[in-house]
């Protein structure tokens, strides 16, 4: 058994993992990055409905300014794999009720965009490869943790010893290292089912993130780079969700046309298709001695607004910028004030995020009649007051 001796450990090298190491890596403090997935192959640049990605983002113009300040969105764009989305249209598919935004009202050139996971990965992946103090450990699984007041030890998959004198939690909602450290955690399920795919439409996604709200979860249709091309994430309750995974696709198609009811494109097509249970999981607290939680490791929410990774994309850039400032001063970086100053920026934000999702998900999912009536009387309000569209639109696009 081989001991490593560094001043960073990060479990997890997908997002938010790497932007944290990325954020963090100025200081020139020692980080060694571990996960235990195998090396990710190069995202694909075919153009072919089955050659997408059937797990892309919603990025925030917030969280795009904070990719550039690591050199990454450069890389992201240059792939011409990017869909930029001016326009938001919003509705509930029980009434007259509908919210549309457009960036225009900001002032932006867009608000957000869509990107494949894969993508946004490689170029963190390849831009951490040329930092001297990141050092990547692919297919290298977490065997064991212990925490303490000076750091942690840890014993991976290869058999060898890592010693770290901070060490950050980013492997997901099922977070293996949240576990060793003994975190708390508040879960439920949504008792639903996120069914994902690429389709094809007509006559074409005009740069617009489509949504329907139905009794039976939100429908979201997300523009590709390329026009005729959308990415969905069918969010439906257990109870009817097997029906849809095991339909064949021209009855998936017809079920995904009457649940947009005439509003935007037309699914013409459908790739091949994925699905997951939707769970919400929040760590009681962030952070414990020497160990911290960035991302879903510590908030894990309901796709409806496309949020998770923007949030997650916060935690590491200011996760990154205490530790930075903390460094600079001359101070002890991986200190409980430093950490407690990272849980309190960050806790608000991402549990009035997950108060937010939860109360849309009850509402929408209500077919109480007057709930019904009162939800599409405040999307309409919504769409007539300037000033309260312009807020949310605001939080739609990270502040």
């Amino acid at each position: 058994m081989a001991r490593q001796d560094v001043d960073i450990a990060i479990i997890g090298a997908g997002v938010v993992g790497l932007a944290t190491a990325l954020a963090i890596a100025p200081t020139g403090l020692r980080i060694a990055i571990f996960d235990a997935q195998k090396e990710p192959n190069e995202p694909s640049e075919e153009r072919a409905l089955n050659a997408w990605s059937r797990r892309v983002t919603a990025l925030t113009p917030a969280s795009i300014k904070f990719l550039e300040s690591l050199e990454v969105w450069q890389s992201i764009h240059a792939t011409q794999r990017v869909g930029a989305y001016t326009d938001m249209c919003v509705w509930d598919a029980e009434g007259t009720g509908c919210v549309q935004f457009t960036a225009e009202e900001l002032r932006l050139r867009e608000l957000g965009s869509i990107v494949e996971s894969s993508v946004t990965v490689d170029a963190l992946k390849r831009r951490a490869a040329l930092v001297p103090n990141i050092q990547v450990f692919w297919d290298t699984r977490l065997d064991a943790l212990s925490t303490h007041s000076e750091g942690a030890e840890m014993v991976t998959s290869s058999g060898d010893e890592v010693v770290a004198s901070l060490t950050i939690g980013a492997d997901g909602g099922r977070s293996k290292s949240r576990d060793f450290a003994a975190m708390r955690t508040r879960t439920w399920s949504y008792q639903q089912q996120a069914i994902v795919a690429t389709v094809s439409v007509e006559p074409d996604h005009a740069a617009t993130c489509w949504q329907a709200f139905l009794p039976s979860g939100p429908l979201a249709l997300l523009p590709l780079a390329d026009q005729n091309l959308c990415s969905i994430v069918w969010s439906l309750d257990e109870t009817v969700s097997q029906k849809w995974i095991d339909a064949d696709d021209e009855a998936f198609i017809q079920g995904l046309n009457a649940a947009l009811s005439g509003r935007g494109p037309r699914v013409t097509a459908v790739s091949d298709r994925q699905a997951f249970p939707l769970v919400q999981c929040h760590a009681v607290n962030y952070f414990s001695h020497r160990f911290v939680l960035v991302g879903d490791a510590a908030h894990s929410i309901h796709p409806l607004a496309g949020q998770g990774i923007n949030l997650g994309l916060s935690d590491a850039r200011v996760l990154g910028g205490e530790i930075c400032r903390a460094y600079e001063r001359g101070a002890d970086w991986g200190a409980s004030q430093v950490l407690s100053r990272y849980e309190r920026q960050r806790k608000g934000d991402n549990l009035s995020m997950m108060a937010a999702m939860q109360a849309f998900k009850w509402g929408f999912g209500s077919t109480d009649t007057a709930m019904t009536m009162l939800r599409n009387m405040g999307l309409n309000s919504v769409n007539a007051l300037p000033r309260v569209k312009k807020w949310f639109i605001q939080q739609a696009v990270g502040g």
